[in-house]
């Protein structure tokens, strides 16, 4: 498939929100949409540490606003002038890294290593099966690269078998593009590509 990937900006945080009105994500229903609030920078979280809003309104209003301010980071992938893909790509969300260390042999990050995290996609029905997230990751990987990560890391799980999982990523999926894994606990896998030789 055909597509444009860009690196999301506060100029697409319409565009961002239009899509996840649209687009179903993990195995949210249409009153939970999460507009992937949950994966965002740290400086976020201030105040009392919530992440779910109680509004499918007001998860909405809070991603613009996060988009715009750079906190919810990642990549669109654009067909003509229509969004069908988006992968959460963060290097500044250890508040989420460490709840992922509740399911996930996620290893302790020493502070001369930059790890940049992949922690879902949304990839539009009529897009889903056609390379869209195996670009995105493929790009993720090429600017982590020039921007000076160690590492690009992905949480996946062996068996791919439900929506929930499907947002992650399939395993094969990140073979592909050439991650390795790097730990595994009860079938669910962490995926490293190496950025630096």
């Amino acid at each position: 498939m055909n597509i444009e990937i860009r690196k999301l900006a506060p100029v697409l945080a319409e565009d961002y929100a239009r899509f996840f009105d649209a687009t179903p994500h993990g195995d949210c229903t249409e009153e939970q949409t999460c507009y992937c609030v949950t994966w965002r920078s740290d400086e976020s979280y201030a105040g009392n540490g919530d992440h779910w809003y109680p509004s499918k309104e007001e998860r909405r209003e809070r991603a613009i606003q996060f988009v715009k301010a750079g906190c919810i980071q990642g990549y669109l992938a654009y067909r003509g002038n229509d969004i069908v893909g988006w992968c959460n790509a963060n290097a500044d969300c250890q508040d989420g890294v460490n709840y992922l260390r509740s399911y996930w042999p996620i290893e302790k990050y020493r502070a001369d290593i930059k790890v940049k995290s992949i922690f879902c996609f949304a990839i539009a029905p009529d897009a889903q099966r056609m390379g869209v997230a195996t670009q995105l990751v493929e790009h993720v990987c090429k600017d982590a690269a020039a921007d000076g990560f160690d590492f690009v890391e992905a949480y996946a799980n062996k068996r791919f078998t439900d929506a929930l999982n499907e947002m992650r990523g399939p395993l094969s999926m990140y073979e592909k593009c050439g991650f390795d894994i790097g730990a595994e606990r009860e079938g669910r896998v962490v995926v490293r590509k190496a950025l630096k030789q």
